[in-house]
């Protein structure tokens, strides 16, 4: 994926949940004319995106009698979620994922694992996982996209008994 396609997504996504819904397609040809880039976007470059993102299945289109709209997916958010992470600050709370995942699904699960690491979550027992960070709703998004959100739990603390423990692995990051 490109650094483009990243900075187009990472937009987007950066909108409010309730207003990127569903973009009427001139709208999204507008706000894409109107970034910062050092490529010129012309109708025809943002025809070939918003096909390319069709094909990649990062947004679904729908058409109804008032036009095309545009809807992102989950997985268009997967794709930047490290970015949506970062902006995330870190607070008072430590959150726990844990998760077993039964090994029918393993590719879903690795899948799964390799997403809550690069959301900053790390390993504290063989099935218990720590950040310092609020990003429940990013694991739920990770959960329901690999389709193993019946075998995660997510917990959020004020403290536990190995604090100390979790601010040594947070500490090495």
């Amino acid at each position: 994926m490109t650094n483009f396609t990243l900075d187009v997504l990472d937009l987007f996504l950066g909108i409010p949940e309730s207003l990127i819904y569903a973009f009427d397609r001139g709208e999204f040809y507008r706000i894409l004319q109107g970034m910062q880039t050092d490529k010129i976007l012309t109708c025809s470059n943002i025809s070939r995106i918003i096909s390319n993102f069709k094909k990649s299945g990062y947004i679904e289109t729908t058409k109804d009698n008032l036009g095309e709209s545009i809807r992102f997916t989950n997985k268009a958010k997967l794709a930047i979620i490290d970015r949506l992470a970062e902006r995330t600050e870190s607070d008072a709370k430590n959150r726990f994922v844990s998760f077993d995942i039964p090994e029918p699904l393993k590719s879903n699960r690795d899948g799964f694992r390799r997403t809550i690491k690069r959301m900053g979550f790390r390993q504290i027992q063989k099935s218990l996982w720590v950040c310092n960070r609020n990003i429940g709703n990013l694991v739920e998004l990770a959960a329901v996209e690999y389709k193993v959100e019946n075998y995660v739990v997510y917990i959020a603390s004020n403290n536990s008994n190995i604090d100390d423990h979790i601010k040594d692995v947070l500490k090495n990051d």
